[in-house]
């Protein structure tokens, strides 16, 4: 397979709710299922039902034609990853105990073990000087008013998003057979102009792309950091987990081919998590009884890389 990093430069803000019907609890990342449904759902549009449900059972039965991670921050020439649940690299002896705490992103140089010159800034660890660093994003509020259809009273609420500042966005890795490499970049360009996550008629959600070809590195190591959310398929890869934490997800399905219904509620392991043997993961299918049209699916897949064991006193 090939591995691209995709740099998304958003031209609007973005909404990723996470509770159904509260619109100012928002996700700063993009989870791997919510990218996996955007694009699945542009495939659809470019190629149809029959094209994507092909596409969709040959990568459910190969996990070796298709992967992606989550979408985390970047900042100029910086990639930030989520921090290895349980790992401090060293930033204990020199910062106080709280601030380390606080850190959930780590910059590309902790995980190959190139730091030099760490520095926590908020709750980024970065290498080297980044004084700019606290301007990736800053969280905005816009009013909505919604009409009571009894009484067409109105009332106000606030509907939130995340803009992203000069030089700043979110990135995720894609691992892609040649195969399917030309209809699955397409449809991330057909993604950057239809918009992500919530409140697209409203212009939000909207990108401009970045691809870069990157080398796929060492497959071994000693750990592996979860960089993408992650459904065990059996108690055996459930077992190789060192330290998680999990996350639930609901929300409804938002297809241009039937009626908006409500999704399951489903528990899935998050992203920073550590696994000290590689996994799958799965692609759950959970269509509705009586939804018809098409088949749902919510993308449990792990997307992993290697890193080294915590060095420990």
């Amino acid at each position: 397979m090939k591995r691209y990093r995709i740099k998304l430069k958003f031209r609007s803000p973005i909404h990723i709710g996470q509770k159904d019907n509260v619109f100012n609890d928002i996700s700063k990342i993009i989870h791997s299922e919510t990218l996996f449904s955007a694009i699945v759902n542009s495939y659809s549009l470019l190629y149809g039902i029959d094209e994507t449900s092909r596409f969709i059972n040959e990568i459910t039965e190969n996990n070796n034609l298709f992967n992606i991670s989550s979408a985390f921050f970047y900042f100029k020439n910086k990639y930030f990853f989520p921090r290895p649940l349980g790992y401090n690299f060293g930033l204990d002896k020199k910062y106080d105990y709280k601030q380390v705490k606080k850190i959930e992103y780590v910059s590309e140089e902790f995980l190959n073990g190139e730091v030099k010159e760490p520095r926590i800034i908020g709750k980024f660890a970065v290498e080297g000087a980044c004084g700019e660093l606290s301007k990736i994003f800053a969280m905005e509020e816009r009013p909505r008013i919604v009409v009571d259809r009894l009484t067409n009273s109105t009332s106000i609420y606030y509907m939130s998003g995340i803009k992203f500042f000069e030089n700043s966005g979110l990135w995720f890795y894609l691992d892609v057979d040649e195969r399917f490499e030309r209809p699955v970049l397409s449809a991330i360009r057909l993604l950057s102009d239809e918009g992500i996550g919530g409140e697209r008629t409203y212009g939000y959600g909207l990108f401009d792309l970045e691809i870069e070809n990157v080398e796929v590195g060492k497959e071994d190591g000693e750990n592996f950091l979860l960089l993408s959310n992650f459904y065990p398929k059996d108690a055996e890869e459930l077992s190789r987990l060192i330290t998680y934490k999990l996350y639930e997800r609901s929300g409804f399905i938002y297809s241009p081919y039937g009626l908006v219904v409500r999704q399951p509620i489903l528990k899935f392991v998050s992203e920073g998590s550590v696994l000290n043997e590689k996994v799958a993961g799965k692609i759950l299918d959970v269509t509705p009884e009586f939804f018809n049209v098409h088949k749902v699916y919510r993308y449990g897949r792990a997307y992993l890389i290697p890193i080294k064991k915590e060095a420990r006193d």
